[in-house]
Order: structure tokens, then C-alpha cells, then sequence
């Protein structure tokens, strides 16, 4: 019984596995995506004055912490120095 699930449920594909391939390989899906999340942010905003103004500084920080993590190795494990031990 087991064998027979295990069987049926590997050749499934994970439907955010499928999106995400499909957001990286089709330029079309991605824009469309890009102007879904602009239009759900305007509708969002139209209820809301501070979302119009607050999502975009928090995406800003995250972008802004995120390009500082890989410029400067921040959560980069250093090398252990046998030296030291």
C-alpha cells in the first residue's frame, strides 16, 4: 500500500516547484506576475494610505540589507583556524 502512494505521489510534480521554473523560464509569466503584484498593491493602498508608502521602504530595506549581506559575507561562516585550537 505504502509502495503504491510512494509510487503516485513522486511522479507529481510540487505545484510551487512547477511556479517558480515557470517564473524564471517564461519572460512573459514573470512580467505578468510584476504587474499583478503592482495592481493587488495599488487596490491595497487605495484602502490603505500607509501601504502605499510602507511596503515599498520595507521591500527597500530588504533589498538594501540583502545586497549589503553579499557585499560584505555577512551569515558567511568563517573558516576555523587549526592554528588557534
Amino acid at each position: 500500500m505504502r509502495d503504491a502512494n510512494r509510487n503516485q505521489s513522486e511522479g507529481r510534480m510540487n505545484p510551487a516547484v512547477s511556479l517558480w521554473r515557470l517564473i524564471h523560464e517564461d519572460r512573459l509569466f514573470r512580467w505578468a506576475t510584476y504587474a499583478s503584484v503592482v495592481l493587488i498593491w495599488f487596490a491595497l493602498a487605495w484602502a490603505d494610505v500607509r501601504l502605499l508608502f510602507g511596503l515599498p521602504l520595507i521591500a527597500a530595506v530588504l533589498w538594501w540589507l540583502r545586497r549589503q549581506r553579499e557585499r560584505r559575507g555577512w551569515l558567511v561562516e568563517r573558516e576555523i583556524d587549526v592554528d588557534l585550537l
